[in-house]
């Protein structure tokens, strides 16, 4: 499921929910439960995405990760909540985030960071950057473009850079593979 080269356009009346499903059948679940929203009879419609990343290993080989583990995202205008409850019938299923006694929305920081990313398909390509360990870094291409982070650690040998940033009320960390990037000013 590698749509990176097909752009993508969240409609503003759009929302996206976060889906927490058991970590590494993510593709699965969205095998499984997108027919749901896509059948016509159905009252809930909308779309389902898992965000990868594409890496490589110091021998060139390139492959595909997940780069929220165990996140599946749901965009959809459905305003009734209610009505997600085909969505949590999976046995891969564990809850909507955040934990609250309803559904909610992302809030507008953690949604813009999926609709980035929505932006070049589904899949953030291998990023282009300069830096050193504690610089703050701005991608200056891709779905992260002008996106600051912090460096936390910097694997040189497999060109691999992981980056904390805030999402979902917390820090988060990602691993990405990197070509050259450019030092925040």
């Amino acid at each position: 499921m590698d749509d990176s080269m097909g752009e993508k356009e969240i409609k503003s009346d759009r929302k996206i929910y976060c889906i927490w499903v058991k970590t590494g059948l993510e593709e699965h679940y969205v095998k499984k439960m997108q027919p749901l929203l896509d059948g016509a009879e159905g009252e809930l419609s909308g779309t389902l995405y898992v965000l990868k990343k594409k890496m490589r290993l110091k021998n060139g080989k390139e492959y595909f990760e997940t780069l929220f583990p165990g996140y599946v995202f749901f965009e959809t205008s459905e305003s009734d909540t209610r009505k997600f409850k085909a969505l949590c019938e999976s046995e891969n299923f564990i809850r909507i985030l955040p934990e609250t006694a309803a559904a909610r929305f992302l809030c507008d920081t953690d949604a813009e960071v999926v609709k980035s990313v929505l932006q070049y398909g589904s899949t953030i390509d291998i990023l282009h950057v300069e830096f050193n360990k504690d610089d703050k870094i701005v991608i200056t291409d891709g779905p992260f473009k002008n996106f600051t982070g912090k460096v936390v650690a910097v694997n040189r040998r497999n060109k691999r850079v992981n980056i904390q940033f805030d999402f979902m009320n917390g820090l988060k960390v990602v691993g990405l593979s990197y070509e050259v990037v450019s030092h925040a000013k």
